[in-house]
């Protein structure tokens, strides 16, 4: 998705987004300290870098693209709104998903009719891609589907833990974070619980799932 930083949203306006003030740094941590001392350099960076990933998950959250990006827009003018108050940390997608789930569930309560769709709501499709599959030189888009169908097919819960694991590259206690499980050993379980479930519907673990084992 190619975000217009000045036109995306008729809310924008008040982010006050100029994308001739981007540049790139060199950590997120060095990103976020520059943010928090007012550089609207270092805000732009954070918008432009994030934001394709923030829609991406939203909508596995919840497919109403509205509320979605109202959601990511509220998380946005929150950040700029408090920023010297913020804390430190050294990996910016992992704190903008966290405000990101949180803000779309307060944004649901407040959707009338809402509760029973979201509780029967099967979401975080998540899709095996040719990407993946230049891993393993031996799959091929039939055996591609078949991964898809076997991840489909896993509980909401298990998909939820291996996408912020393989596909987002996050570690057990963010993944234990984000799902509000006790400990990172809850996350480790539940990914590996999940990994077992692939094995036993496939017959084996595909290279993409055993290559980067956490």
């Amino acid at each position: 998705m190619n975000v217009d930083l000045q036109n995306s949203t008729s809310k924008d306006s008040e982010l006050e987004i100029n994308p001739k003030d981007s540049r790139s740094f060199s950590s997120d941590l060095e990103t976020w300290k520059a943010f928090k001392s007012g550089s609207n350099s270092a805000f732009i960076f954070i918008y432009e870098r994030y934001f394709d990933s923030l829609y991406s998950y939203g909508m596995r959250i919840n497919g109403m693209e509205d509320l979605v990006r109202d959601a990511i827009h509220d998380v946005f003018l929150d950040l700029k709104n408090s920023s010297s108050s913020l804390g430190d940390t050294d990996s910016i997608k992992f704190y903008l998903f966290k405000c990101l789930k949180r803000r779309i569930y307060k944004e649901l309560k407040t959707w009338s009719g809402l509760k029973q769709e979201l509780a029967s709501q099967d979401s975080f499709s998540i899709t095996y891609s040719h990407e993946q599959t230049l891993i393993d030189k031996q799959i091929d888009l039939e055996m591609s589907q078949k991964i898809n169908a076997a991840i489909a097919g896993l509980s909401q819960r298990k998909r939820e833990a291996i996408y912020y694991v393989y596909f987002e590259g996050m570690s057990y206690l963010q993944v234990s974070e984000l799902m509000e499980l006790s400990d990172p050993k809850s996350a480790r379980d539940l990914v590996y619980k999940a990994l077992k479930c692939l094995r036993e519907s496939l017959g084996f673990l595909p290279l993409f799932f055993t290559e980067f084992l956490p």
